[in-house]
């Protein structure tokens, strides 16, 4: 997980401003000449050190001397060492060496020889007491000198001498007055008793103040990175650091982190680089520790997360009780801790353990990861917990390694931990390619089998469907490296399988390649072998997204005397596919019923030797091209189901795009909204930009359908063209322009730039296409007449419904441009009758209705025209009434009334009775 920090960690003052406050209340105090102390304490890393820098730099401002000194842990054993180096940089305010000050760096300089026990003879006060009096009494004097007050800053005070923690003692118990204000920093985990029970007697008498640095919060920690609190990424990583500073900067410098928070590569020592300021630290932890100390650690860092003392003992190569003083050691001084949740111990946290194990011996790692693995596999340990140490070993393991990665892959799948599947079974391949076939468990099982093809291919899948595209193929190679010694039609089979994979994901070169890589390696074998190869890569490039080349697919049609029952299928479905769109509709309609029929026969419960899934999928691209809505929404959904039950989530992005499509186009809006939003989910994980341009075009259509507004597409349709699906997409595109009255959009989408003509579109979709166009003539002024025409041709040379209705559309179209508004609406009635519920029928329907809204109108009108006398003769007339009935009704004679109704008839435009009666029906 890779969190952009955008320029850098920011000073990190700004994330602990309430700590800094309270600390700002001792400068005051100072101020003020009143003695304060303050007990600041947090782990490492945590930030003590850079609130004590702003804090002096605060003071100083404010006219407070800042005194401070610094505990050193290699000089535990120099008496006084933190208050020397604090006071020895004591000077006035017009920068003069104090006399007090230099009194009372001497008398620190040279304690007696034995303070701590030295009494004098008479029972008085000890020398101890005399000491540490004269010493308090040089500090008050000290103190006095400074007229804004004294600021003392211990820092790292968990190494101070016992002579420190008994002066600090001394000044908490006992003030010196005046004004000085003491900050004592430390590690509580790592303070020695007397201090820390010195700091509590001066809290319970209320002379000191304690303040912990807790963890940061999750919007501190973006804001120490400087990204927002919603950040891709940060929450993982503020979790990875335990909220701790130093450690959230420097996993933001590594910047890649596997999903359990750890660096990738750590395992096989290759350690990514992070900032300077923790190895320093971490250097300076490590540089005195002794031997064992050390070589247990090491031991440790090579165990892991959690360990044990025995563990450690078995990879170190060291007796139990050396290696559980060395523990305990390592305990006290906080680089290792209980783990009460696991039951064993730990590091204090992942990146002390990465230190730790990069500053190993490389050599010596090899032999410690050997030993480790033997030491776990005894105590009956998971795979999951073998597998990092064979890692580790690289080709150094051994054959009966395999096994054991092989069941880690499964468990690391069964958690969803993919790319921690990946590692594991690239490391499991490489040993089958260094030492063969051979791969049985230790104790005799088979049960992690270097050929099981299918655990190989569910790792590549849900590579695939995780957007990891580049990890996928890169495994898909290794894969098929490592089959050199396997049986041909474990080769032919998962090669095939694993070009299928990178064809769904839009990599049709890299399938081609795989496949290639299996034929070779057949090297005029198994015909039946081959000839499954050879309808694998057709498929593949047909996945991938341009058309298969028809003749290959017509040569295969010859050869499938050599083809399994899933493969004979598959053929006849890309042969079907590459007929419609070569407009070859009488084949595409014999081979779509062949396909069809030789699906339909499968048995569920074989096992195919090829992707059934993705055959279908080839058979609902060609069904749904072909306008036969119903077979493809079911072998669509057939396919469908199997690809998830099957975990062929690869063929998702195609299949649901496809769906999405069918139903939309067959007039199931809901449904089709449903799958495009699905497909566009997945395409995009998926990184098929194209398949989800497809799907949002979809959508678009859908919702205008719906009358409400659709989404803009975040695909132009350019980066989409050339593709059959790309094509209906685009199409897709230029009837939601139609339908939003924008005419220009629409020649701009179908038509070069400038051109009268187009490249021959696709049989199935020419009619389509023509029936847009004359649509956009009419709202631009362009010459609907020609567009019809066309679309009258292209319907006519496929004869298929959906077309035939499109050419009915355009015939409307140029009528209504010549300004003959009830012919085109006839025929927009008679479109609807012939496509019915589909979304073009649907549009045809819509288009009828505003026609008869408008004829309505004009009959209204011409009614208007119409005297008094003529109305109530057209009305009579209406209901049906003869000349002589309408005569004897408004007594007049029957010339008289035939004279009235050769009028209303020019005026109404109309010649027969019974036009008169279903016009004034319609007006009425």
């Amino acid at each position: 997980m890779t969190v952009a920090v955008s320029a850098g960690p920011k000073d990190r003052s700004t994330v602990r401003r309430d700590e800094l406050a309270e600390l700002a209340c001792l400068v005051t105090e100072a101020a003020r000449h009143r003695d304060a102390a303050v007990e600041l304490t947090g782990d490492p890393g945590a930030g003590k050190t850079r609130l004590l820098t702003l804090l002096a730099r605060q003071a100083h401002e404010e006219g407070v001397l800042v005194l401070r000194g610094l505990s050193v842990e290699a000089e535990q054993e120099a008496p006084f060492r933190p208050f020397i180096e604090a006071l020895g940089s004591l000077r006035s305010p017009d920068g003069a060496a104090l006399l007090q000050a230099a009194g009372l760096v001497h008398a620190l300089a040279a304690p007696p020889e034995d303070p701590d026990s030295a009494v004098d003879g008479s029972g008085g006060l000890t020398r101890q007491c005399q000491y540490f009096a004269e010493i308090r009494r040089l500090i008050t004097a000290c103190v006095a000198q400074a007229p804004h007050g004294l600021l003392l800053l211990l820092d790292d005070f968990h190494w101070a001498d016992s002579c420190s923690v008994r002066l600090l003692e001394m000044l908490v118990r006992w003030p010196v007055g005046g004004g000085l204000a003491i900050v004592v920093a430390h590690r509580p985990r790592q303070a020695p008793v007397a201090l820390r029970v010195a700091l509590q007697h001066g809290v319970e008498l209320g002379g000191v103040e304690q303040i912990a640095l807790p963890a940061l919060t999750q919007c501190q920690s973006a804001e120490l990175l400087g990204v927002r609190a919603d950040a891709p990424g940060l929450q993982q990583l503020h979790e990875a650091s335990a909220g701790n500073p130093l450690y959230l900067a420097e996993l933001a410098a590594i910047g890649v982190l596997r999903a359990n928070g750890e660096a990738s590569g750590e395992e096989a020592g290759a350690v990514p680089a992070g900032r300077a300021e923790l190895s320093i630290r971490l250097l300076a932890e490590s540089a005195l520790l002794s031997r064992s100390e050390l070589l247990a650690a090491h031991a440790a860092a090579v165990l892991g997360g959690t360990f044990d003392v025995d563990s450690v003992a078995a990879v170190a190569l060291t007796s139990r009780d050396e290696t559980c003083r060395a523990l305990s050691s390592l305990c006290r001084r906080d680089l290792v801790r209980t783990d009460f949740g696991a039951g064993g111990l730990t590091f204090r946290h992942r990146l002390v353990r990465r230190f730790l194990y990069a500053q190993s011996d490389s050599c010596w790692r090899t032999g410690a990861h050997r030993r480790a693995l033997h030491h776990l596999r005894a105590l009956g340990a998971p795979p999951a917990e073998l597998a990092p140490h064979i890692m580790s070993l690289g080709n150094q393991g051994d054959p009966t390694d395999a096994a054991d990665l092989f069941a880690a892959v499964r468990a690391a799948l069964a958690l969803g931990n993919t790319e921690e599947a990946a590692n594991w079974l690239s490391c499991a391949l490489g040993l089958v390619r260094a030492h063969g076939s051979a791969a049985t468990a230790p104790d005799g099982s088979t049960g992690g089998h270097p050929h099981d093809h299918e655990l190989w291919l569910q790792v590549v899948r849900t590579l695939a469907v995780d957007g990891e595209t580049e990890r996928a193929g890169t495994l898909s190679r290794e894969i098929l490296a490592a089959l050199t010694a396997a049986p041909a039609a474990t080769d032919a089979r998962t090669a095939g399988a694993l070009a299928v994979v990178q064809g769904a994901l839009g990599h049709a070169e890299e399938g081609q390649a795989l496949i290639a890589a299996a034929m070779d390696g057949l090297c005029g074998g198994d015909p039946a072998r081959l000839f499954f190869l050879r309808c694998q890569s057709q498929l593949v490039r047909m996945l991938a997204g341009p058309l298969p080349n028809r003749a290959d697919i017509d040569a295969l049609t010859r050869s499938t005397s050599h083809a399994d029952p899933v493969t004979a299928a598959g053929v006849q479905a890309l042969q079907a596919l590459s007929a419609v769109f070569a407009g070859d509709l009488g084949t595409a309609e014999d081979r779509l019923d062949a396909a069809a029929e030789l699906f339909d026969a499968l048995d569920p419960d074989e096992p195919a030797a090829g992707s059934c899934t993705a055959y279908l999928t080839v058979l609902t691209c060609a069904e749904s091209a072909m306008g036969w809505y119903g077979p493809a929404q079911g072998h669509g959904s057939r396919a469908l189901a199997e690809a998830r039950l099957r975990g062929e989530a690869h063929l998702l992005p195609i299949l649901l795009s496809v769906l999405a499509y069918t139903a939309h186009q067959a007039g199931r809006t809901a449904e089709g909204l449903d799958h495009a939003q699905q497909a566009v989910r997945v395409a995009r994980a998926a990184k098929r930009h194209d398949l989800a341009a497809f799907a949002e075009a979809v959508s678009a259509a859908a919702w205008t359908s719906l009358g409400r507004a659709a989404p803009e597409c975040t695909q132009e349709p350019s980066s989409v063209n050339g593709l059959p699906r790309a094509t209906a997409a685009v199409l897709l595109l230029a009837e939601v322009k139609l339908a939003a009255g924008d005419g220009e959009a629409v020649l701009s989408l179908l038509l070069p730039e400038g051109a009268h003509r187009i490249p021959q579109p696709s049989a199935v979709y020419a009619a389509r296409v023509y029936e847009l166009l004359a649509a956009a003539a009419v709202t631009t002024g362009g010459d609907a007449e020609l567009w019809a025409l066309r679309a009258e041709e292209a319907a006519s040379a496929v004869n298929l419904v959906e077309q035939q209705g499109h050419a009915l559309l355009a015939r409307g179209h140029a009528l209504r441009a010549r300004c003959l508004p009830d012919e085109a609406t006839r025929l927009y009635e008679q479109a609807q009758d012939l496509l019915g519920e589909t979304a073009v029928g649907l549009r045809a329907g819509e288009l009828a209705r505003a026609g008869a809204r408008g004829r309505a109108g004009r009959d209204a009108e011409a009614l208007d025209e119409l005297t008094l006398r003529e109305k109530e003769v057209a009305d009579l007339a209406g209901r049906g009434l003869k000349t002589r009935d309408i005569a004897g009704r408004l007594l007049v004679s029957p010339r008289t009334v035939d004279a009235h109704l050769t009028r209303i008839y020019s005026k109404l435009g109309v010649n027969t009775r019974a036009a008169l009666v279903r016009l004034l029906a319609d007006a009425g």
